[in-house]
């Protein structure tokens, strides 16, 4: 199997800023779990071992691309908790985006041109995944590209169902009745000799602006996980902190809030495992080993729900089997037909 640096890396459209399961799958965003088998069926055909008899370096990508891209994508929009728990990750990620939207946030490739002019988008924005699902998995050469123009419908898709309102106007041209372009018009004459252009102020240019810090992907979703933490959205807050201790696993405050967000759950040996994990990371860290050592209090002294002595009385009760009676002896028939004189 080859190795993460073989797996081509999609840099446009939904899957610029999060894994684009759907587009991988070649299903629009609003696909059923019938349609969702099917795009899967589809890629597991197309990349096959048989169809790369004669081609061993195609094969070996094949299987690759099945093994980290196709089964991951199935894996989580087959199971319908996954799926849900990555639509909770894409709505955030494009509120998060709306919040301070990039200059190119709007996809620009041929495949959503003039889409958020229509009146029938949403319906036209499933016409084109389903004609480019079609192409997709046909050749390894455009597969890449495929996908790409697949996962830009899918943001443009997000963003139009979100209100998204920065998409670029076309550039308009000044045209005559014929068609033509009207020319500039010329400047004022004097005797014959074209008067010299007017000399404008110099403009001062504009102080650059300082960068803009760019988060990783791991910090945009611990970033994510104490916001579902603070709204008690506690199972939601530990997906968002699984996806960035696998992406960054030597940070201590990511296991230190997944530790409080498996107590909060009432997991408590789940929550102590996280919290001495963080303590390891960074036993110099004054503040973190404090905070530390006062969740571990709270773990110690959580103790288990009582159970009702009624409900144990019950359960007790139910597990008493009378013996058989004697008249019963004779079994079915004999209490159907009556026992013999």
């Amino acid at each position: 199997m080859g190795s993460n640096s073989d797996v081509p890396r999609l840099t446009r459209g939904l899957a610029r800023y999060e894994t684009d399961h759907f587009a991988i799958l070649g299903v629009p965003l609003t696909a059923d779990p019938k349609r969702i088998r099917r795009g899967y069926l589809q890629a597991a055909k197309a990349l096959h071992p048989d169809r790369f008899v004669r081609d061993p370096e195609g094969a070996e990508r094949a299987n690759v691309l099945f093994a980290k891209l196709v089964s991951p994508a199935n894996e989580v929009l087959a199971k319908e908790r996954e799926r849900s728990e990555y639509e909770t990750v894409l709505k955030l990620r494009v509120q998060s985006l709306l919040e301070s939207p990039p200059p190119d946030l709007w996809p620009t490739g041929e495949a959503v041109k003039d889409l958020a002019e229509r009146a029938d988008w949403q319906e036209e924005y499933v016409r084109r995944v389903e004609k480019l699902a079609k192409e997709q998995y046909s050749s390894m050469a455009t597969l890449l590209e495929k996908t790409e123009q697949l996962s830009e419908l899918n943001l443009a898709y997000l963003l139009l169902k979100a209100g998204y309102k920065g998409i670029p106007a076309p550039a308009a041209k000044t045209t005559t009745p014929t068609g033509i372009p009207t020319p500039s018009p010329s400047r004022t004459t004097l005797g014959g000799i074209p008067a010299a252009p007017p000399t404008a102020p110099p403009v001062q240019p504009a102080p650059p602006s300082p960068p803009t810090p760019q988060l990783s992907p791991a910090e945009t979703r611990f970033l994510q996980a104490l916001d579902m933490i603070e709204r008690k959205q506690y199972r939601v807050a530990i997906q968002y902190l699984n996806f960035a201790i696998s992406a960054q696993p030597n940070v201590a405050r990511y296991y230190l809030h997944r530790g409080i967000a498996h107590l909060k759950q009432g997991n408590a040996g789940m929550a102590k495992a996280d919290f001495l994990q963080a303590s390891r990371l960074e036993p110099a860290n004054a503040e973190l080993m404090a905070e530390v050592r006062r969740w571990l209090q709270q773990v110690t002294t959580q103790q288990p729900v009582p159970v009702p002595s009624a409900s144990r009385q019950t359960s007790q009760a139910q597990k008493i089997v009378p013996p058989p009676r004697k008249e019963d002896s004779g079994g079915f028939w004999s209490r159907l037909f009556g026992k013999k004189k």
